[in-house]
């Protein structure tokens, strides 16, 4: 008897180079032959790697978006060595980074950031080009494609707008990956975009009322805990930014939750409200890896760094393969309320 094949919805957390944690996730599962990706979205980091693999799997299904990638997270270690000297420094003295910014805190008082948004326009310029490179915006947009949601946020009215395969474009994964204190904001038909992160990271509804898989894997890279209080200036802004991002996640599965457990037992067979009734949600992550690392390294593709989250990412999927695999298309495996309900 063939094995069954189990088509699975992905959701994916943005949180800038930390994103490599999402790629080893990816990479594992698609060498998986009983796993096959019907629908993704993302948010910032989330929303490139999801237009990197949705190219990949229009043009040659599950291998060649493996390798597409791949090659994308290679370019953007490269373009960070060529763009500077820091990246080089910090590759070449794994302690540089920490050491500098201590050196930065001590002379400029912890007031670090740039003078101004449009300073961070070269970095845009710079991801541009590698989603030109890597992106096949016509791919997406054929019927062999997944489907695919991107969030960014209206910067005028903090509401989420999500960008589908019919109109996702290279503006609009520049627009959901727009921290406005590091990045100008990205303008699109004359309306003006933030990072997706602070209004759908990842984006759940779309999946659920859109698609018609009953499996949906969450895969988050922001801890939701930390052991520390910041005290400093830019780790306090770290922080706020990352429980930021965290909250619109916490509170759409906290709404998914309460509206499975209300209409459970009333839910007609179809509609949202059938879709609902069936989701299965599943989630990987790392806490304690991702906890204990820098969230200034999230703005420094280190390829050190990125091939030890690219590997842990494939060990975290591997496991919950192994303890969760046969689960898939039964029941959920994540219970909702504990790991997201009030504390």
């Amino acid at each position: 008897m063939p094995t069954p094949v189990h088509n699975l919805d992905v959701a994916l957390q943005g949180g800038g180079a930390h994103g490599a944690y999402t790629w080893g996730v990816l990479d594992f599962l698609l060498e998986q032959p009983d796993i096959r990706i019907g629908a993704v979205s993302g948010a910032s980091a989330g929303a490139v790697n999801a237009a990197v693999l949705a190219s990949g799997l229009a043009l040659g299904g599950p291998e060649a978006a493996g390798k597409r990638l791949w090659a994308f997270w290679k370019a953007l270690n490269r373009s960070g060595r060529e763009a500077g000297p820091l990246l080089p420094m910090a590759e070449a003295f794994p302690l540089a980074f920490e050491a500098i910014s201590e050196w930065w805190t001590a002379v400029l008082g912890d007031y670090a950031l740039p003078s101004s948004p449009q300073m961070g326009r070269g970095a845009q310029d710079i991801l541009r080009r590698l989603i030109e490179e890597f992106v096949d915006f016509e791919a997406i947009r054929s019927a062999d494609a997944p489907l695919i949601f991107v969030s960014a946020t209206n910067a005028r009215t903090g509401g989420a707008h999500i960008f589908r395969n019919d109109d996702l474009t290279a503006d609009a994964l520049l627009a959901s990956a727009c921290l406005p204190l590091l990045f100008p904001p990205v303008s699109i038909g004359g309306t003006d975009y933030w990072d997706g992160g602070y209004s759908a990271n990842p984006p759940l509804i779309p999946l659920v009322q859109e698609s018609a898989n009953d499996d949906l894997l969450l895969v988050t890279i922001n801890p939701i805990t930390r052991d520390a209080t910041p005290h400093t200036t830019t780790g306090i802004a770290n922080r706020i930014t990352e429980l930021g991002f965290n909250q619109t996640l916490v509170k759409e599965l906290r709404g998914l939750d309460l509206m499975q457990k209300a209409v459970l037992p009333l839910a007609p067979e179809g509609g949202f409200l059938g879709s609902l009734q069936r989701l299965r949600i599943h989630e990987i992550h790392d806490q304690t890896l991702l906890a204990g690392m820098d969230p200034e390294s999230k703005m420094l593709p280190v390829w050190r760094m990125l091939i030890t989250l690219h590997c842990a990412g494939r060990r975290s999927a591997r496991e919950w393969l192994r303890v969760q695999g046969r689960k898939l298309g039964k029941v959920s495996t994540v219970d909702l309320t504990h790991r997201y309900g009030p504390s």
